[in-house]
């Protein structure tokens, strides 16, 4: 297992970000595409932005194997929006050009009470996400689906991941394990990892502490309810080699920039943990 980092953690003060990755011994960034890495126009994103950026990077002895793609409105993931499917897809296959491995998407269809009704629309989603798993086939670019927490979405825990494998079963189809939110869908962190070691493209560590109906409180790692220990010791058990990506940090008050002494702080913590079991 590998740390990694927000490439745009640090701003755009390059050095920074550098000297803090030489620091800690990290040599892989997640590249969040945001609206700068697009062509506005028409909402595709630029090969040469993206690939300036990823040069950029690189030259500074980083790593960028993923990207982080922004969230789409749900009626593209139910075959609503084909136009904005066909720029997507498109977008997936800009990525893969310019080297990236693994794309973090997040496909959010509403679920529905009613079991008939739940049934079409896992219909309408697994036709418009086929297309979605075979342009990243065809590109060699795996897939990180992150799911939601609430059950009111259609991918939300284990039993909804293993459904969208069965149903799309290609090797370029697999998932963000994030700790976050199986934790709040109350997975069994063992059974699920090991039952979908292959499908686990990207790890998410993340803490919290469920607030009532649907609320959280995102902590420190190790300050909330999420069993991160049995998760990094089952990952070590299948033998994970990707990436652990911290995420959801509350902000230390005091500090100058407010995310980076609290993403030092939780790396020290996963590496504790990595050296132990």
């Amino acid at each position: 297992m590998k740390i990694s980092l927000n490439a745009d953690i640090a701003g755009n003060d390059f050095e920074k970000l550098f000297g803090l990755c030489e620091g800690l011994g990290i040599r892989d960034v997640i590249l969040f595409l945001d609206q700068n890495i697009y062509d506005s126009e028409n909402d595709i994103l630029s090969d040469k932005l993206l690939g300036e950026k990823i040069d950029l990077l690189k030259r500074g002895g980083l790593n960028v194997p993923v990207v982080q793609f922004p969230l789409l409105p749900s009626n593209i993931f139910i075959g609503e929006a084909p136009d904005k499917m066909t720029k997507f897809c498109d977008n997936l296959s800009i990525a893969a050009d310019a080297g990236i491995r693994t794309a973090v998407i997040f496909p959010w269809p509403e679920a529905s009470a009613n079991h008939e009704e739940n049934e079409k629309q896992w219909d309408r989603f697994i036709n418009a996400y086929s297309r979605v798993v075979k342009t990243a086939e065809d590109k060699g670019l795996r897939l990180a689906t992150h799911g939601h927490r609430l059950r009111k979405f259609l991918l939300h825990d284990c039993n909804s991941y293993e459904r969208l494998f069965k149903e799309l079963p290609s090797a370029a189809n697999g998932f963000t394990f994030c700790m976050g939110c199986l934790h709040y869908t109350a997975d069994n962190f063992k059974k699920c990892i090991k039952e979908l070691a292959d499908r686990i493209f990207l790890v998410h560590v993340r803490d919290l502490v469920k607030k009532g109906n649907e609320e959280i409180e995102e902590v420190h790692l190790g300050e909330g309810e999420v069993n991160i220990i049995e998760a990094i010791n089952t990952l070590k058990d299948i033998n994970y080699k990707g990436l652990l990506f911290v995420e959801h940090i509350p902000r230390i008050p005091w500090e100058g920039n407010k995310e980076l002494i609290a993403q030092v702080q939780a790396i020290g913590f996963i590496k504790a943990l990595l050296k132990n079991k």
